[in-house]
């Protein structure tokens, strides 16, 4: 192959499976790749949850180390970049919704008195449920960056059953502890609350959590509310506010995760508006499936028992971790 230089540009967010084989086929067909990864200034727009230039650089720079891959890494001020400017590029690399900027680009590139690029069109790579692979849907919880998905449909059709092995581990803070007494959980809740912006959807789980989170005139995105405290009637249950809100009502004893849960989970998660998730039984293990659920970025608060409140913003590892108890538990069959 005689010297040639490919350019490649995107956003390059959450790098995915999809993202790894469009940069492994261009450089495959130049010898020396320019990657060009959109600032943050022009992602801004896009969505909030978009990791920060310098993390998307340092993860394409260990998968292009990793895999002795030709490349460069530059930034992306505008939609064109250098393709439109720079004559020594030859080959330009894109997918089915970029072919037509490329198309631009030559356009230009023509105008300018320049050689147009040889566009090399990369077919898309799907997740497990056959859907493009994209970091919009690993942003919203759904798969992970190799496409697998972190709840499969016909798993929310199982019950599950808690094996005593996960008892202990379970107990654990599974994020961040807010300290505070029991008999006072506004301390814990006021400093849960100024660690969290206004703009993040929050899911609380556990009666406590809830009305100390309504106390403070924060509505949470999902409450999950059983009617109890560490598995005893709580008096104070008819004070939640619930006449404003949808409320789901899903059946799941101790120990368990239900197919009425797992349904009921997903339905709120789906659901933009502030809803109840009302259990009659127990909601102590809830945060497994919706933690699995949950998109990333958004918050997850629960009650630790006689200690505080725990604050897990959900991220990659809380997925991974959720699913590795769900692997974990015992399955009961279908419902």
């Amino acid at each position: 192959m005689s010297e040639s230089v490919g350019v490649l540009g995107g956003t390059f967010d959450r790098l995915h499976s999809g993202h790894r084989n469009l940069i492994l086929t261009i450089a495959s067909e130049c010898s020396h790749l320019q990657i060009y990864i959109a600032s943050d200034k022009m992602v801004k727009s896009k969505h909030s949850s978009i990791q920060a230039f310098e993390l998307r650089q340092q993860n394409l720079s260990a998968f292009l180390d990793e895999n002795e891959v030709n490349a460069s890494l530059h930034i992306l001020e505008d939609r064109f970049g250098p393709a439109i400017t720079m004559e020594e590029f030859t080959v330009i690399g894109c997918t089915n919704e970029t072919f037509s900027t490329c198309e631009e680009i030559n356009s230009l590139r023509i105008e300018r008195g320049f050689q147009p690029l040889r566009i090399i069109l990369v077919e898309h790579v799907l997740d497990e449920s056959g859907i493009i692979l994209s970091s919009s849907r690993i942003r919203s919880g759904i798969v992970d960056q190799t496409g697998r998905l972190w709840l499969k449909d016909a798993e929310m059709g199982l019950e599950y059953h808690m094996p005593e092995i996960l008892d202990d581990e379970l107990k654990q803070p599974m994020g961040i502890l807010h300290q505070g007494p029991e008999d006072n959980p506004a301390i814990a809740m006021n400093s849960a609350l100024d660690s969290i912006p206004e703009n993040i959807p929050i899911v609380a789980v556990g009666d406590v959590t809830v009305l100390a989170m309504q106390e403070a005139e924060r509505t949470p995105w999902i409450s999950v509310i059983d009617g109890k405290t560490q598995r005893k009637a709580w008096n104070k249950f008819s004070h939640i506010r619930m006449n404003e809100q949808q409320i789901i009502h899903v059946q799941n004893p101790a120990g368990m995760l239900t197919p009425s849960l797992m349904q009921g989970c997903f339905e709120a998660i789906t659901n933009s508006d502030s809803v109840i998730i009302q259990v009659e039984g127990e909601e102590d293990l809830a945060p497994i499936p919706l933690i699995l659920m949950m998109p990333l970025d958004s918050v997850l608060m629960y009650g630790q028992p006689n200690e505080g409140l725990v604050v897990r913003t959900v991220d990659l590892d809380a997925k991974h971790r959720a699913r590795r108890f769900l692997d974990a538990f015992i399955e009961g069959g279908h419902s």
